[in-house]
């Protein structure tokens, strides 16, 4: 069995006030984002709780942000984008923009 590329780089999403009255303020959720970019949230300190999968992280800050009054705290350091001198990733992942994605058959051929 193959290792994974990069693990997710997990983070906090932090709420200094509650717009809405429903998740309340200080830690919310957790989420997680991959190295291809997509990205989970899940909502741990309410009454409701969910667990959602977004896009990428701009798409959590830019429905969950409320104009600044929540922000992301990350966790772990940043997802390291220098190339390093033995491939860390697995055959059949091409790494394009610090963003890994599955390659064709065609290109694991080529």
């Amino acid at each position: 069995m193959s290792q994974p590329a990069q693990l997710p780089r997990r983070f906090a999403l932090h709420r200094r006030y509650d717009v809405t009255g429903v998740s309340g303020t200080g830690i919310v959720a957790y989420g997680t984002q991959y190295p291809t970019g997509r990205t989970t949230l899940a909502w741990c300190c309410s009454d409701v709780q969910s667990v959602a999968v977004y896009d990428d992280i701009d798409h959590v800050t830019a429905i969950h942000g409320h104009g600044g009054l929540t922000e992301i705290r990350w966790i772990d350091p940043p997802l390291s984008t220098e190339p390093a001198t033995t491939s860390a990733h697995p055959t059949g992942v091409t790494v394009l923009s610090g963003r890994a994605r599955c390659a064709t058959a065609a290109q694991q051929t080529a």
